[in-house]
C-alpha cells in the first residue's frame, strides 16, 4: 500500500505537467491500476516529445495493444489482438503490463529512457499477482510483437500540404496566425488499427459555399467563434478553452476515471484501453481522410474571403476566440476523436457517470459532467464556440466516431 502510493507520488514527479489529481486522490490502489499508471505516463511521454493527437493517438494504440496481449497472453480471457504465447511459468500479469508499456515507449523515446527505467523500476516493485520474471518477459514480447507490427504503417514522415497555388471559394488553404502548411496529409492512409481503410467511413462532401446550409452555419460561427463575440456566454467561452487541448487527453482521463470509479479487474481495464485507444487512432485516420479528400476551408478563412475566395484583408474583418489548427476544417478531428472513444466508454460503465474532466489549458478550472454525452457535447460545441468549426463538421465527424466505435466493439464480440 505504501509503496503504491509512493509509486503514485514519484511517477508525478518524473511527468510533471499533466493533472495527477485523480492519482493523488486514491486511497487504494488495485491490480488495475498498473494499467492506469502506464497509460498516463504513455500521454506524458508523448507530449513531452510534442507528438500531436494524430502521433500521440498512435502511440497511446500502440501501447494499449502491447499491455492488453500481454496481459491476455497470461490471463486468457479475450482473443489476441496479435502477440499470444504461454508464458515458461507462473507469471505476473501486473509485469507483463508494465514491462510491455515500458519497452514501447523507450523504442519511441529513447531520449526519455532514465525517466521510463525509473518508472518500471517502481511499478515492479509493486507485483502482487506471481512471477516478475516470467511476467517481464511476455510484456517484452508482447510490446516487440506490436511494435514489428506497426513498423513502416506510414505515419512517417509528416507530409504537409503548403495548400493551393490559387486558391478559390471553398479551398483550404494555411490560416493564422501562424499560417503553417497543413499536416500529417498522409494520416488518412496510414494502415489502421481495425478499420479495413481510411475512407471506410467517408462522409458525404460538405454544403456547398453559397448554399443556404453553408450561409447558415457561416453565420452561426460567425456570431458566437468570434473573439469579440456578445452572444456566447461565458460558461460556453470556458468550454472552448477547457476542451482545446489534445482530444487523446480528454478520452484517456475519462477512460482511467471510470476504471476506477467502476473498479475494473485487471483484465477489463486492459480491454478497455485496447478499444478505446483503438477507436480514437482509426478515427484519426478515417478524419484525416476527409479532411485532405475534402480540403474545405475554415471559418477564419470564409469570414474575411472576398467574393472570389482569395483573402485580401489581412484576415483582420474576423478574428476566431481560438487559434485554428492547421488543417482542413471537415470533418472536426477533435469531435470524432472523442466521440469514438467516448462511445466506446459507454459501453463498458453506461452512459450516466459523474466525471471531474482535468485540461492542460492553463487556468482553466475542472469541469463535472454527469454523462458521457454531455462530456461529448462540451466537447464538440467547444470548437464552435472557440470559432474554429462549423456545425456541419461537427455532425459528420459525429457519424463517423460513432460508426467507428460500432465497428470496433463488433469486431470485439467477446466484451462486456
Amino acid at each position: 500500500m505504501k509503496r503504491a502510493l509512493l509509486l503514485t507520488f514519484i511517477v508525478a514527479l518524473l511527468f510533471p505537467g499533466l493533472n495527477f489529481v485523480l492519482a493523488l486522490k486514491q486511497r487504494s490502489l488495485s491490480r488495475a491500476d498498473i494499467i492506469i499508471q502506464w497509460n498516463l505516463i504513455t500521454l506524458r511521454t508523448a507530449k513531452i516529445a510534442k507528438q500531436n493527437t494524430n502521433l500521440a493517438a498512435r502511440t497511446v494504440a500502440i501501447e494499449a495493444i502491447a499491455v492488453y496481449d500481454a496481459v491476455n497472453s497470461i490471463k486468457h480471457f479475450g482473443k489476441p489482438y496479435h502477440y499470444f504465447a504461454k508464458p515458461a511459468g507462473p507469471a505476473s500479469a501486473q509485469a507483463a503490463a508494465a514491462r510491455a508499456a515500458h519497452d514501447v515507449l523507450v523504442s519511441y523515446f529513447p531520449a526519455q529512457k532514465s525517466s521510463l527505467d525509473s518508472a518500471l523500476s517502481l511499478s515492479l516493485q509493486e507485483i502482487t499477482d506471481g512471477n516478475t520474471e516470467n511476467g517481464e518477459k511476455v510484456g517484452a514480447a508482447s510490446a516487440a510483437d506490436i511494435i514489428q507490427l506497426r513498423a513502416n504503417d506510414g505515419s512517417e514522415p509528416n507530409v504537409t500540404y503548403p495548400g493551393p497555388g490559387n486558391p478559390g471559394i471553398g479551398a483550404y488553404r494555411p490560416t493564422p496566425v501562424a499560417f503553417a502548411p497543413g499536416i500529417n496529409q498522409q494520416w488518412g492512409r496510414i494502415k489502421p488499427f481495425l478499420i479495413a481503410s481510411g475512407d471506410q467511413f467517408r462522409p458525404a462532401a460538405p454544403p456547398t459555399p453559397g448554399s443556404d446550409a453553408f450561409k447558415k452555419a457561416l453565420a452561426e460561427v460567425g456570431e458566437i467563434g468570434s473573439a469579440a463575440s456578445t452572444t456566447r456566454t461565458r460558461d460556453e467561452m470556458h468550454i472552448a478553452q477547457f476542451y482545446k487541448q489534445d482530444a487523446e487527453l480528454t478520452v484517456n482521463e475519462a477512460a482511467r476515471i471510470l476504471a476506477k470509479q467502476h473498479a475494473s479487474s485487471l483484465e477489463e481495464t486492459a480491454l478497455v484501453f485496447l478499444l478505446t485507444d483503438i477507436a480514437e487512432a482509426d478515427a484519426r485516420i478515417a478524419l484525416f481522410d476527409a479532411k485532405y479528400k475534402y480540403l474545405f476551408w475554415r471559418p477564419v478563412t470564409a469570414l474575411n474571403a472576398d467574393a472570389n475566395g482569395a483573402v485580401s484583408n489581412n484576415y483582420i474583418k474576423w478574428t476566431p476566440l481560438l487559434s485554428t489548427p492547421p488543417h482542413p476544417s471537415y470533418p472536426c478531428g477533435h469531435c470524432g476523436t472523442v466521440t469514438a472513444g467516448f462511445e466506446i466508454l459507454k459501453k463498458f460503465y453506461g452512459d450516466k457517470n459523474h466525471i471531474e474532466l482535468h485540461t492542460a489549458t492553463d487556468g482553466e478550472p475542472s469541469r463535472i459532467v454527469e454523462s458521457l454525452s454531455e462530456g461529448e457535447s462540451e466537447n464538440d460545441l467547444s470548437r464552435l464556440y472557440g470559432g474554429i468549426h462549423y456545425r456541419f463538421d461537427i455532425d459528420a465527424a459525429q457519424d463517423v466516431g460513432q460508426k467507428i466505435a460500432a465497428y470496433v466493439l463488433a469486431k470485439w464480440p467477446d466484451n462486456k
